[in-house]
């Protein structure tokens, strides 16, 4: 298994928030996506994971994105893509633009050995080899107030099935390691207290995570409803995965997956009482802690359940004369994720950082 990362990260979506006071559609993306140029010098698009091949090679889209679930498994979305396009490059990061990512607090950096991804030995496909990456990574979270026997009863049979979860989707092998389970916790965020307790029995409790105070109230429960991303993502077909598993070995809890427009509904979900548990990044993670508009509207306790993967992103293109993120143009068109990621915030500032380089 791959070397991972292992320092800590120092019912309303953005849209509805902004729509009930009264704010447009430009003004919502506005909001979540900078401005119209992505404020860094390129033409600010959105295409989907899996159609960046075709877009590429139509000149619809000149720089998009790839990544590799916990350093080593390629999605096979990228794949294709990578097959599909005649010519394929992953941008390197001049040594200016590494600098600077790791000067900003905000952003995870952490370094990817491009050479492992599958198809980098294509003749037609140019990997700098190590790269730095703005790195994500994503827990399931939950409110405080989740009943304690719940996320007990949760957390020991995730931990008695995880060899089946393993065997069931591959990113699930990472969670036969216990330390994995609290790797990467987002600052400023506690556990939840059964989380917590759980984890001190098993040896991987450490100073640097928080254990959240036992609630006033409590939210019980015979259903975890748990949200992850779009349909077709890694991110659903894996909490499908863990949903099938243990709901195969549980009497009194149900679990079940559902598909989310992003980690923002995610916390509005959670906050509503709509979904248990929702997972989401260290950015939003911050942006909650910090009460960044429109979570400074929630007034819940937010707490960690689990570690559940990690992603480092890349900038990809078929523009043979582009070498690395810093050349990009200000005609070209960027697509640093899709429409309504949470990730979309924290790459475009890594673009503004190589840009203004």
């Amino acid at each position: 298994m791959p070397e991972r990362c292992s320092q800590g990260i120092s019912g309303k979506t953005r849209r509805s928030f902004l729509a009930a006071t009264g704010a447009g559609t430009a003004a919502a993306l506005a909001g979540c996506f900078g401005d119209e140029d992505g404020g860094g010098g390129y033409e600010r698009v959105s295409v989907g994971f899996a159609e960046q091949g075709g877009a590429l090679n139509e000149g619809r889209l000149d720089v998009g994105v790839g990544t590799m679930m916990n350093f080593s498994i390629t999605p096979g979305w990228l794949q294709e893509a990578m097959a599909s396009v005649d010519e394929f490059r992953i941008l390197d990061v001049a040594d200016e633009t590494s600098e600077a990512w790791d000067d900003d607090e905000t952003l995870l950096i952490q370094d990817l050995d491009t050479n492992e991804l599958e198809g980098a030995d294509n003749d037609a496909v140019d990997v700098p080899g190590e790269l730095s990456c703005p790195t994500f990574a994503y827990n399931f979270v939950s409110s405080a107030t989740l009943d304690y026997d719940v996320v007990q009863t949760f957390l020991q049979t995730m931990w008695d099935v995880r060899e089946d979860l393993a065997d069931e989707f591959g990113i699930f092998a990472w969670h036969e390691e216990p330390e994995f389970w609290v790797e990467n916790a987002y600052e400023g965020i506690p556990f939840h207290p059964a989380a917590a307790d759980f984890y001190e029995e098993r040896g991987v409790w450490n100073d640097d995570l928080e254990r959240a105070d036992e609630p006033d109230e409590t939210l019980e429960t015979d259903t975890v409803r748990m949200k992850t991303s779009q349909q077709g993502t890694t991110a659903n077909a894996a909490n499908e995965a863990l949903a099938a598993v243990m709901n195969d070995n549980l009497d009194d809890l149900t679990i079940e997956a559902q598909t989310s427009d992003g980690t923002e509904e995610n916390i509005g979900d959670i906050a509503s009482e709509d979904i248990e548990m929702g997972y989401l990044q260290n950015w939003t993670a911050r942006e909650f802690r910090e009460g960044v508009e429109p979570f400074d509207d929630l007034d819940f306790e937010m707490t960690q359940i689990f570690h559940y993967y990690d992603l480092p992103w890349f900038f990809i293109t078929n523009n043979m004369d582009l070498e690395a993120v810093s050349d990009i143009e200000a005609d070209m068109a960027v697509s640093p994720t899709p429409s309504g990621s949470g990730t979309a915030p924290a790459l475009e500032r890594a673009l503004e950082h190589a840009l203004d380089d």
